[in-house]
């Protein structure tokens, strides 16, 4: 005997699948987000075959796991989990935010020290942070200007591998001594400096059994090296090397582990 659907009756007619509605969304204070990507990561896995390739995925892998144990072994983060505070990651892209510029101070000298460790791997960053709402829902749920705003500042205006960070927020850390040390000017752009801890020892706010990975800065140069050669002929790709390599060359530093 065929099998035949059973027919449904009023009360599973009327029964109709739930749909969020906007109230779901809290509104929390002004937040800043930075919005993070993996320079070229699309490019990467278009020209490279994993199967054929595996320390291409593992590479990544290693990039990833470190910064989520850096940001696992943060002090900050776990006050923060009672105001908001919250790193993510989706895809390539890693983002961060908080309402607090104390808490995003210490996230831009941890930021610091792992994208000085990617380069070591070959992965290089380029980002925004911005000021303004965000609606959130699950911490990993939101929206707002805050992500519109780093994002766009990521997608249009961090063209180099660097963090570039909005006006406002850009205000409200100029509070912060250490903040003016991390920080250079661009195109009229602030952005945070990418080799500023080779040159100097700061203390980051994390947990003290917690070992940081040590920072091979020849590894770092010979990377940079070889992507401007590998895109000598691709003149957007070949720019963002060439800026770089400038960056570390006037950092003059030969230091291989930069913090303390």
């Amino acid at each position: 005997m065929a099998y035949l659907n059973p027919i449904p009756d009023l009360e599973d007619e009327l029964e109709m699948p739930k749909v969020e509605s906007e109230s779901d969304y809290v509104q929390m204070n002004e937040v800043y987000f930075a919005f993070i990507d993996v320079l070229g990561f699309r490019k990467t896995f278009d020209d490279i075959k994993i199967s054929k390739e595996p320390d291409t995925a593992d590479k990544y892998r290693d990039v990833f796991n470190y910064y989520f144990s850096l940001m696992n072994a943060a002090k900050f983060m776990e006050k923060g989990k009672s105001t908001g505070c919250y790193a993510g990651q989706t895809s390539d892209s890693l983002y961060f935010y908080t309402e607090r510029p104390d808490y995003l101070m210490q996230f831009i000298k941890i930021f610091s020290h792992f994208s000085l460790y990617a380069m070591t791997k070959n992965v290089f960053f380029r980002g925004g942070i911005a000021k303004g709402s965000l609606y959130k829902k699950e911490k990993y749920q939101f929206y707002g200007d805050s992500v519109i705003g780093a994002y766009l500042i990521e997608s249009n205006i961090s063209k180099n591998p660097v963090i570039t960070i909005d006006e406002k927020t850009h205000t409200d850390m100029l509070n912060f001594s250490e903040y003016e040390d991390l920080v250079d000017v661009y195109q009229n752009r602030n952005y945070i400096k990418p080799f500023e801890f080779l040159n100097k020892k700061m203390v980051l706010d994390i947990d003290e059994n917690f070992i940081l990975n040590e920072i091979d800065s020849k590894q770092i140069e010979a990377n940079i090296r070889d992507n401007k050669s590998a895109f000598e002929y691709d003149a957007s790709n070949f720019s963002k090397y060439v800026f770089l390599l400038g960056q570390f060359e006037k950092s003059n530093s030969s230091s291989i582990n930069g913090i303390e």
